[in-house]
């Protein structure tokens, strides 16, 4: 089981002793990340600098849409088209973000609400016009953050 929080860390160290009582034995990861936008407001602009790769991470329902499309499609699609190195979308089970009331699939539904997860990863040069694109696709909807990944080379 993933559990993804995202707040501030007075929040999360307020939970995180809970959330260890509910799993048998718990690996638990922290790290900070940067919110670039919530629900098509542009908060900060993502991380394009530092050591490693940047991963920009897209949190949305699986309905939303973006030119009649499902999100995560078409942003996995446009990013490939740009040259990109490398985006995976994977669905979650239920969720929630911010004010929103939690969202996931219920019995007797025509369409999955189910909460996505689009992880999009290159250098932090290229991460900026990987940016423009998720920008643009979530205009409306989403959330999204980024952060450092940090990357270790080895050669044979």
């Amino acid at each position: 089981m993933m559990i993804v929080s995202i707040g501030p860390r007075a929040e999360i160290e307020r939970v995180l002793p809970k959330v260890g009582e509910l799993l048998d034995k718990p690996v638990i990861t922290l790290e900070r990340v940067r919110i670039c936008k919530r629900d098509g407001e542009l908060l900060a602009d993502p991380i394009t600098e530092g050591p490693g790769s940047v991963k920009l991470l897209i949190h949305a329902s699986e309905s939303a849409r973006d030119d009649g499309h499902p999100l995560h499609r078409s942003i996995v699609r446009k990013l490939r088209a740009a040259g990109i190195a490398g985006a995976t979308t994977v669905r979650g089970v239920w969720g929630f973000h911010g004010d929103h009331p939690p969202h996931g699939d219920k019995l007797l539904q025509l369409h999955r609400h189910v909460p996505t997860i689009t992880t999009v990863i290159d250098t932090p040069e290229r991460i900026g016009e990987a940016f423009a694109i998720v920008d643009a696709a979530t205009r409306e909807r989403g959330l999204v953050t980024s952060e450092v990944v940090p990357i270790v080379r080895t050669t044979a």
